[in-house]
């Protein structure tokens, strides 16, 4: 898509369509929409009073113009209440359009929220259907004000999306290795790509072992950038992303209804990679960002791990395995004791870890668990500014007591109540004392509808948030 600026009166806008939008229970009588319906001699406000338009989120409204203005169709857009609605309008404008075949749009509004909304709006998955795929004809967005940042911030999420919507058999760890060293490539980032032999070498025993069921090779990926004129006192950050490309649970083989929409259990190695292929282009200042991804699949051929087992981890801490369908945690061990090694200042970890966080927090919000109020405040803040929900959940330490194990350092599952504060507890293990936040996104990783601009299936949730985070990690810590 092609933006471009406008100047002057909106009744000139040569658009085919134009979106104008509505906050629940604003009137119509002022700003642009005044503008247009006193030049459509009314018909705006009445029709709106007719069809009981009160500017909720998703109603709208068309009209034909019948060249009373350039426009040749206005709509007007319910964006709710939320609190950033250019970002609202300019999602679902884009979806309208798209479904409606036209090829110009335009707003009276502008600026980065309004942009962002419209590219992340227009985003379907498409690949892999060949009938019923209506082409996107959108080729011209028209705006009052420049985007910025928004075509690298879309297109991050947008690959987000693709790599947590994409088949299983397409996704694979290699394939996550891959897409790391081609954003390596573009951005100019530094990458380090560690195979089995290699994850054998280093002793990541808690990654192979979840991946020993499965022909595919598990991956842990590195990538590192170094903003501009970084030297050696330059403040560094660490990214980890679950990258689990297919559960099945394991011998704790998941059942019908569970199993199905597991390829999305990479959601938070996706979000790492997208973050990263976006700061490479932000280049964002006084900061060295890793971006590691641990990435397996957790199947259940003849070699794959059993409860019972026991593990040395990365670390030197030992696991017994009580539950094999409890994967994410240990390969996320692993890879956050390799990132403490990097002496990062502060690491947050993003994965699809528990269900438990769905039932507590519903599907929409992700949980915060952290050892440090500063580091929580921070990322709390950047998913405000971005528009992502989370909630601080606590790290109750007294709860430790359940993974306790007779025949090693600890178990890999505790009981059922308290899941995601026990499934977080199992990572601080790895952690030491680097201020750290844990990231629970399996709920708004994955949606089942369209909504605001978030997409239906992988969402890209966190991406933003990593990408605000960043931004003023720099100057924080400096």
């Amino acid at each position: 898509m092609l933006f471009r600026r406008h100047e002057g009166p909106l009744t000139a806008l040569d658009v085919d369509l134009l979106a104008l939008g509505v906050a629940q229970g604003a009137a119509l009588t002022e700003g642009p929409v005044a503008e247009l319906d006193k030049a459509l001699g009314g018909a705006l406000s009445s029709i709106a009073a007719e069809e009981g338009f009160e500017g909720r989120e998703g109603q709208s409204l068309l009209l034909h113009t019948l060249g009373r203005v350039t426009a040749r169709r206005v709509m007007l857009i319910g964006v709710g209440k939320d609190a950033d609605t250019d970002r609202t309008l300019g999602a679902l404008a884009a979806r309208r359009a798209r479904d409606l075949g036209v090829q110009s749009l335009g707003f009276a509004a502008g600026g980065y929220s309004l942009e962002l909304g419209v590219r992340l709006g227009a985003y379907r998955y498409e690949k892999w259907r060949t009938e019923g795929v209506k082409p996107n004809k959108l080729a011209t967005v028209v705006t009052a004000a420049a985007g910025g940042e928004a075509e690298a911030v879309a297109a991050a999420v947008s690959l987000a999306r693709d790599l947590v919507n994409g088949p299983p058999v397409d996704i694979t760890p290699t394939k996550l290795a891959e897409t790391a060293q081609a954003i390596a490539a573009e951005g100019g980032l530094e990458v380090r790509i560690f195979d089995k032999a290699a994850l054998t070498g280093k002793g990541m025993n808690l990654l192979l072992a979840v991946s020993a069921g499965s022909d595919q090779e598990p991956r842990l990926i590195h990538l590192t950038y170094r903003a501009p004129g970084a030297t050696d006192a330059t403040p560094s950050v660490a990214l980890v992303g679950k990258g689990l490309t297919f559960d099945a649970g394991g011998l704790n083989l998941k059942p019908s209804g569970s199993i199905e929409d597991m390829k999305m259990d990479m959601a938070g190695g996706a979000a790492v990679l997208a973050a990263m292929k976006a700061i490479a282009a932000l280049k964002p200042a006084g900061i060295v960002v890793h971006g590691i991804v641990p990435s397996s699949e957790n199947l259940t051929g003849g070699s794959a791990y059993k409860l019972g087992d026991v593990f040395k981890s990365y670390l030197g801490k030992t696991v017994e395995i009580m539950n094999t369908d409890a994967e994410g945690r240990l390969i996320l061990a692993d890879a956050l004791a390799y990132a403490n090694e990097q002496k990062p200042r502060e690491i947050i970890d993003l994965a699809t870890l528990t269900g438990a966080i769905c039932v507590a927090l519903g599907n929409d919000r992700a949980g915060i668990f952290s050892n440090s109020d500063a580091i929580a405040a921070a990322v709390q803040a950047a998913g405000d500014a971005a528009g992502e929900a989370f909630w601080r959940m606590p790290l109750d330490r007294t709860l430790w007591k359940q993974m306790k194990s007779d025949v090693a350092d600890m178990k890999n599952v505790g009981k059922r109540w308290g899941g995601a504060i026990t499934g977080a507890l199992f990572l601080d293990q790895y952690i030491g004392t680097t201020p750290w936040v844990h990231l629970d996104i399996a709920g708004p990783a994955w949606a089942e509808s369209a909504e605001g601009h978030i997409s239906k299936g992988g969402t890209g949730f966190g991406v933003l948030t990593l990408l605000e985070y960043v931004k003023a990690a720099g100057a924080r810590l400096a």
